[in-house]
């Protein structure tokens, strides 16, 4: 990450948030990192070509919207009568209408992005993202807080906090993603989902996303769109 501001001289501030508090007061950039699954799937609706994402933290007001608009739901929550696909990037990217528009809305990354309210920028990472975060954050320095999401719904899926260090320039990608095996969580996320290979594959690689999703707080839901572009939905 670049650590030098071109205005001040002076490095910016480059921390993880250990503390829900510690994001809802930041005032500079916040990089959301909800690594199994959200993260990597925001960047595949994206990469898709989807150009209408909306991120809810609410269940009742995300179905409400995707009715509204007739978009694609995501979600790992049980929607009792509600057709939706799974929080699943390989889904995301590849297996769903890229015309349509998207709502996503899930226990960790959801509440992470709305959390974020009073950021000067929202910010969505993962490994597979990193060189592209890596050059939008150079060319723009500012003060950044990355924020494991799992702070907002189980502190325990550490896999958050060592993708957040490696973003933060703190351990390198090999010592992170060895955290994340030793932690245990890849064998607990393949017991939970016998189908989620190729999700977890995608999410603990540190290639295949070229963008970088920026979500802009509007109330209750937060519309993603590529940073850099200068979009405003």
């Amino acid at each position: 990450m670049q650590r030098t501001s071109p205005e001040s001289g002076a490095p910016p501030e480059l921390k993880v948030a250990y503390d829900p508090g510690e994001a809802r007061g930041w005032r500079g950039r916040a990089v959301v990192i909800d690594l199994f699954r959200f993260s990597n799937t925001v960047c595949a609706l994206l990469e898709s070509g989807r150009r209408d994402v909306r991120v809810y933290e609410n269940t009742e007001l995300a179905v409400a919207a995707a009715r509204a608009s007739g978009a694609d739901i995501f979600s790992e929550r049980d929607i009792p009568g509600v057709e939706k696909y799974d929080n699943s990037p390989v889904t995301a990217l590849s297996g769903s209408d890229p015309s349509r528009p998207a709502v996503i809305v899930t226990n960790s990354g959801s509440r992470a992005v709305m959390a974020c309210a009073a950021a000067a920028e929202v910010l969505i990472g993962c490994f597979a993202n990193s060189a592209a975060l890596r050059g939008y954050c150079a060319a723009r320095p500012m003060s950044t807080l990355f924020v494991p999401a799992c702070l907002y719904y189980d502190r325990t899926h550490a896999e958050d906090f060592s993708c957040a260090r490696f973003l933060a320039g703190e351990m390198s990608y090999g010592d992170a993603v060895a955290e994340i095996h030793s932690s245990g969580r890849p064998l607990d996320f393949l017991a939970g989902r016998p189908g989620g290979r190729p999700d977890l594959e995608l999410a603990l690689s540190d290639a295949g996303f070229t963008g970088v999703p920026s979500a802009l707080h509007r109330g209750v839901f937060a519309p993603v769109f590529p940073a850099g572009t200068g979009v405003k939905v």
